[in-house]
């Protein structure tokens, strides 16, 4: 290994000691009423960096306080604390079905895989919600798809990566990638005055939310990992080649993590210099703006404007864990 992934090893290790400094002795990070927003990314990052046993703590604690019979994850009143789990109610449980199977608890990943299937499109893809009315995107749909490969189940997947692909198909400005979709699967472009950053990453902005493409690229090349797709491969390239026509942030801003994560996925399928140097700019960003004391904060910026206090305990785990798993799975890549 490489010094600079070593760099990106002990950096997401210093995160998971931040994390598992905070753990209370019955396994917990939080509140049972605080729900899952403070903690659903921890046991996937806690199993890649080395810290299983805390991370199945944690995973006890999870089967007996919030997850229910019908595979949800929950708290007794509410999803979580901020509201974006309201409109992305698959996203969460999507890491906890991850991480769950990565370490072998079955119970936790097959049933709440299974509560996914509820939130199936006609097009395939995972819904989210708005003001009530539901449509598609690439985060549901990617890490909804990708907690569906992870249990086996390939029908569910392969139409979530193939709602994608269409999505990638169907864009027209080469300045623009829109990522949204109505449920039926068609590309939404016909953008409210003002919320275009929530229905398009604009190639000739600044502070774009670049997870979109990212996460997209992540579940692209797992799939073709798992079958072959060569369709799934172009699509994520062709997601790539757009990022490169992107500001000189696109490797190096928060909502880029999942991109650089893409990045080196599609390197270590390709074997181009191109998306590898681009994961590692993300993994070098990520190192120099971690705190000393092992977490990141998210700057205050319009990508991040809903959320009032940066500094939010739940928050920064939060944070800190996705870090700190993408800086694992990026150095175990390159």
């Amino acid at each position: 290994m490489n010094s600079r992934c070593e760099t990106y090893l002990e950096s997401a290790r210093r995160a998971a000691r931040w994390i598992v400094g905070r753990q209370k002795a019955d396994g917990s990070l939080f509140d049972v009423e605080a729900g899952v927003g403070g903690y659903y990314k921890v046991p996937y990052a806690l199993g890649i960096s080395g810290f299983a046993i805390e991370a199945m703590r944690l995973l006890r604690w999870v089967r007996a306080h919030h997850f229910t019979p019908e595979g949800d994850f929950r708290g007794p009143s509410r999803k979580a604390t901020l509201s974006f789990h309201d409109e992305w109610p698959t996203y969460s449980n999507s890491w906890l079905v991850q991480g769950a199977h990565r370490l072998g608890q079955f119970d936790l990943s097959f049933g709440g895989a299974k509560f996914l299937l509820s939130h199936r499109a006609p097009c395939g893809g995972f819904l989210s919600v708005e003001a009530g009315q539901p449509f598609v995107e690439c985060l549901s749909t990617s890490w909804g798809g990708l907690a569906e490969l992870t249990v086996g189940h390939m029908e569910s997947a392969e139409t979530a990566a193939e709602c994608l692909q269409r999505l990638v198909a169907r864009q027209r400005d080469p300045m623009r990638f829109y990522f949204r979709m109505t449920p039926d699967g068609e590309l939404i472009t016909d953008v409210p005055e003002g919320a275009a950053l929530g229905y398009f990453v604009d190639a000739q902005s600044p502070q774009q939310i670049y997870f979109h493409p990212g996460i997209s690229m992540i579940f692209l090349c797992r799939w073709h990992m798992a079958t072959g797709d060569a369709a799934a491969l172009d699509a994520a390239q062709t997601i790539f080649d757009f990022t490169q026509r992107c500001q000189d942030d696109v490797y190096c801003f928060p909502p880029s993590g999942k991109l650089g994560f893409g990045c080196a996925l599609l390197a270590s399928i390709s074997g181009d210099v191109k998306p590898q140097q681009a994961a590692e700019a993300l993994g070098d960003y990520l190192v120099q703006t971690q705190h000393e004391d092992g977490y990141w904060i998210l700057p205050d910026v319009e990508v991040y404007g809903a959320i009032e206090d940066k500094k939010d305990p739940e928050l920064l785990t939060d944070v800190t864990a996705e870090f700190a798993t993408f800086l694992c799975e990026i150095a175990a890549l390159l």
